[in-house]
């Protein structure tokens, strides 16, 4: 009887190992594939990064160009914007701003903001935050909103590359 108790103790501490290993394992949130035709699997990312995204949204919000600036890769920031322009780090994309900040007056809302990285056949990381917003346009004070959706590539702290677009809110939203 004390053989039988130790082999079920002893098989009982196995399967919770594991279980417990099982659970350890990176859980894959979906995939990707803006590398072409493979599947590169998604994965939960460092959720700091979406603080810094909340940053750079309140630095809009706020017209702070010193601190959108300074969450920005100075050196290779790139912002494809609606429309099919590419923003750039430097006077052109500071001018961009200036003139969108005076004629639009945008007000920024987040809807959501995920982390989530995916890691190459290589093993390199690419860290990203896929959000959404409300953002609200006044024109000669008419409001109009539309949602716009954010995929922020961040290296080394900083955001490095954005895919921005976004879709008018229809009546009833």
């Amino acid at each position: 009887m004390k053989k039988l108790l130790l082999i079920l103790a002893v098989s009982a501490s196995f399967t919770a190992c594991k279980e417990q290993s099982a659970t350890n394992e990176k859980q894959s949130i979906g995939f990707d594939m803006a590398g072409g035709t493979e599947r590169t699997a998604l994965y939960g990312g460092d959720t700091t990064n979406v603080i810094l995204f909340e940053k750079w949204i309140q630095a809009l919000n706020e017209r702070d160009t010193a601190t959108l600036r300074s969450l920005e890769a100075s050196d290779s920031l790139k912002i494809y914007i609606p429309g099919g322009d590419v923003l750039t780090a430097g006077d052109d994309y500071k001018n961009f701003m200036a003139k969108y900040f005076t004629n639009m007056n945008p007000k920024w809302k987040l809807n959501f903001a995920l982390a989530n990285k995916s890691i190459d056949k290589n093993g390199k990381v690419s860290e990203w935050v896929t959000s959404s917003g409300t953002v609200t346009h006044t024109v000669d004070g008419k409001e109009t909103k539309v949602n716009r959706y954010f995929d922020a590539n961040i290296v080394n702290g900083k955001i490095q590359k954005m895919y921005i677009a976004d879709r008018k809110i229809t009546a009833g939203e």
